[in-house]
């Protein structure tokens, strides 16, 4: 029932940005699809028991992968440096087997093996603001051919998973949707006036907590952890 819930409330979300966007003003729509791969930083996962204690590995390395996405919107007509869009995407984070040093609440240090941790990810990201600067106009090209750009705004990040091997017994599914950050900058060039490419560097940040049912204490288990990433991308835009 939560994970309904929540995944209807990313869609009524998502319907009402745009729904709200001043469309009276609209200069230049776009559609830009988009692939690339995903760097994530180490990063520190906290298992928190219902029993009341936390154990936290530390420094936990996760593997390069992939995204694919897309993303729409329009830039202003006399603004014509001023845009807003909606953009989706997919990532994996995967944290391999590894060995970790971990820490406890009761003051305890010591190594441990983490076993593998594999999160799928759906990023809904909101660009409020999205600013370019037009440059090589012409009567062709009126917003310029060659358009660096920068964007930045809050997303709705919702990560799963359905085998964590941490816990008893395995094939639980747990959901979650946070609240994170998305921004970045690149650069388009128009090869005609409705078809260009792009590259693009983003940074993306957001915390993922999800719950099991861990049957050898017996308790439930909540992970937590914060993944920040470095995406770079590069695709195909559609101007109309």
């Amino acid at each position: 029932m939560l994970h309904h819930f929540k995944v209807q409330l990313v869609i009524g979300t998502s319907v009402l940005w745009l729904a709200l966007m001043p469309v009276e003003a609209v200069a230049e729509w776009y559609a830009d699809a988009y692939g690339g791969g995903v760097f994530t930083d180490n990063t520190n996962l906290t298992v928190s028991s219902s029993l009341g204690t936390t154990t936290t590995f530390h420094d936990l390395s996760v593997n390069n992968t992939w995204t694919v996405g897309g993303r729409g919107g329009y830039w202003l007509d006399r603004l014509d440096w001023l845009g807003f869009g909606l953009d989706i995407f997919y990532y994996h984070v995967k944290a391999p087997s590894q060995s970790a040093t971990v820490s406890t609440s009761t003051g305890g240090t010591t190594t441990s093996t983490f076993v593998d941790w594999n999160l799928p990810v759906v990023g809904i990201g909101f660009d409020v603001l999205r600013l370019r600067v037009p440059l090589l106009r012409s009567d062709e090209f009126v917003h310029g051919r060659l358009q660096p750009y920068i964007s930045a705004g809050p997303a709705l990040f919702i990560s799963w998973a359905g085998q964590n091997r941490n816990v008893q017994p395995f094939g639980q599914h747990a959901t979650d949707v946070n609240v994170g950050v998305k921004a970045g900058g690149g650069v388009s060039f128009l090869v005609t006036k409705t078809v260009g490419l792009f590259t693009e560097y983003r940074f993306t940040h957001f915390t993922s907590s999800l719950t099991y049912q861990n049957s050898t204490v017996p308790d439930t288990e909540t992970f937590k952890a914060s993944y920040d990433s470095h995406h770079i991308i590069a695709g195909l835009s559609l101007r109309f």
